[in-house]
């Protein structure tokens, strides 16, 4: 019974998943296998050795030079016969967060990382719609007048661009937020487009407690004490 074939590990897969020449004939396209690609990549592009190429995949360096072979053969066969060039399937599998540190510096890995890293570090910005008196939250977000901005260290009020809107003040509105790069939204209601890109754009949606000003309604967000918002209108129709 053969000894199954171990998974090369690779770092990312391919922006470009196919080349095609300039005149395409009917030839069969050349398929590149993912593992293939890592291995040209690696060695060729980064400059690794075969050896230094076999620890970033986990396998052997017999079998990185097999790998290796095949691959230049395939894109020799797409240059010289003017055959399309597809990279897709192999024995391959992603890097994951449990495998011993990866130094490729395009390791998929490290951008997920540094992101996390981003979003961890990002501070908790939230926008409450103002009423004329600036100090109530408005029942209407998209037509709010104002817009109360605030976080830890304090707040300002921030005129509502899509106030006198003609159309589309919820969608203008939303991306105003999105805008001041705010992590969560305290609102009495909200539509169903302001909200889905509220979701996008990874923006909190918390019901305010109406029976709080804005600035009641901002530190009970930053304390953690408002529920998130579960209802959303589809359109204006009246204020509830």
């Amino acid at each position: 019974m053969p000894r199954p074939r171990k998974c090369r590990r690779v770092c990312g897969l391919p922006e470009n998943r196919g080349f095609v020449p300039e005149t395409v004939g009917a030839e069969t396209a050349v398929v590149l296998n993912v593992d293939e690609y890592e291995t040209l990549r690696l060695i060729d592009r980064e400059g690794l050795s075969q050896e230094e190429c076999g620890g970033y995949m986990d396998i052997a360096r017999a079998t990185v030079q097999q790998i290796y072979q095949s691959a230049r053969k395939k894109v020799a066969d797409a240059l010289v016969e003017g055959r399309p060039l597809h990279i897709d399937g192999g024995n391959y599998r992603l890097c994951d967060g449990d495998e011993k540190p990866c130094c490729c510096k395009n390791c998929w890995r490290k951008y997920i990382q540094n992101a996390q890293k981003q979003q961890e570090e990002r501070k908790m910005k939230i926008m409450i719609p103002l009423d004329e008196d600036k100090k109530s939250v408005c029942p209407a977000f998209a037509r709010a007048p104002y817009f109360l901005c605030g976080d830890e260290s304090g707040a300002e009020v921030l005129e509502n661009p899509a106030a006198g809107a003609q159309g589309g003040a919820g969608l203008q509105a939303a991306q105003f937020v999105v805008d001041q790069a705010a992590t969560a939204v305290v609102t009495m209601r909200c539509g169903q487009n302001a909200a889905d890109i509220f979701k996008a754009a990874e923006i909190k949606i918390y019901e305010a407690d109406r029976a709080k000003d804005a600035n009641a309604n901002l530190a009970a967000c930053l304390e953690d004490m408002l529920a998130e918002l579960t209802h959303f209108h589809a359109g204006y129709h009246g204020i509830r």
